[in-house]
């Protein structure tokens, strides 16, 4: 075991009891926070861990000594560079630590359809009382289809059975999931896209699941359909779906996440009374970093003490 000092940089306006929780781990652990792009640039090179959401290019050009990142969030797409890929840089995500909030996001967007809620906020708006065009449906009985049935896809599923729902939806490994009536491999998706009333993309991005929702895939959902997308913006065509929304082709979308972000002020999208938009907070709460701090310190433990961390990102699977 190392008596070296380890100097872990945070990339990330968090509260100093974050800070201490961290120090606390170990003596040899110096912490360094840095929310601004030039204190984290001239922090870099004397960084052996970095922990951040992303990490500016800047910052990772910059930072000689890196051996270990990881992310507080539980897509780790954006930081497979060529250090992690050629394995002298480990990854870990914070994969597992949002199966509360996330979901109760995602169950807040279904009612929000179901009650046509995003109907009365403009109305209310608009000072105007239209009782019919408020008028909604319930869920209960309805199809929650996800695409990717992993630790949150699981807890949505959770949700959405307490609410009476019927769930179907596809995980990389077809095994039976709990509240889940059908379980299908990626080769299924199609299967969950003709089914769903509500569909739910929790997919990871790789290049097998980048641009997985186009038109053709569209085409295939019911007209009366809602898409929410959690997970990442790639992997739906913004384009296709901006057609599909105006074309009717589905009903409506509620979206969290972006091809770009954040979303340029002349999108479409922001203008299209079917859609919900949140600016990627979908994970987010004031209570996060209760769960995200003490799984970085636990494997900051790991690390010390050269035994193996948990959530260690496969750079070949992206996830």
């Amino acid at each position: 075991m190392s008596t070296e000092p380890l100097t872990v940089l945070v990339l990330a306006r968090v509260d100093d009891r974050y800070l201490e929780m961290i120090r606390a781990v170990d003596p040899r652990v110096r912490v360094i926070a840095a929310a601004d792009l030039d204190r984290a640039a001239a922090a870099a090179p004397q960084a052996d861990a970095i922990v951040a959401w992303q990490i500016p290019s800047e910052v990772l050009a910059r930072a000689s000594r890196l051996r270990w990142i990881h992310t507080t969030a539980a897509g780790a797409d954006g930081l497979i560079v060529p250090a992690v890929r050629e394995g002298r840089v480990v990854l870990t995500s914070s994969v597992g630590i949002h199966t509360v909030g996330l979901p109760e996001h995602v169950m807040a967007l279904v009612l929000a359809f179901a009650r046509r809620l995003h109907v009365a906020v403009r109305q209310q708006a608009a000072r105007r009382w239209d009782r019919a065009a408020v008028v909604g449906e319930e869920i209960q009985g309805k199809t929650l289809g996800i695409l990717g049935l992993g630790a949150i896809g699981r807890a949505v599923a959770e949700r959405a059975a307490a609410f009476g729902m019927r769930v179907i939806g596809t995980r990389r490994t077809p095994t039976a999931v709990p509240h889940v009536e059908r379980v299908l491999g990626p080769e299924g998706t199609d299967e969950v896209l003709r089914a769903a009333d509500y569909l739910v993309i929790v997919v990871p991005l790789t290049p097998q699941t980048e641009g997985l929702i186009d038109a053709r895939a569209l085409g295939l959902m019911k007209r009366s359909a809602i898409l929410i997308n959690v997970g990442r913006g790639k992997v739906v065509r913004e384009a296709d779906l901006i057609a599909a929304l105006r074309e009717g082709v589905i009903a409506g979308a509620g979206l969290d996440v972006f091809e770009r972000e954040p979303l340029p002020a002349d999108s479409p999208l922001y203008a299209m009374e079917n859609v919900i938009i949140t600016p990627h907070v979908s994970g987010a709460s004031r209570t996060y970093y209760d769960r995200a701090i003490p799984l970085f310190c636990d494997n900051l433990r790991r690390f010390l003490d050269g035994r193996p961390m948990v959530n260690v990102v496969d750079p070949g699977r992206g996830y």
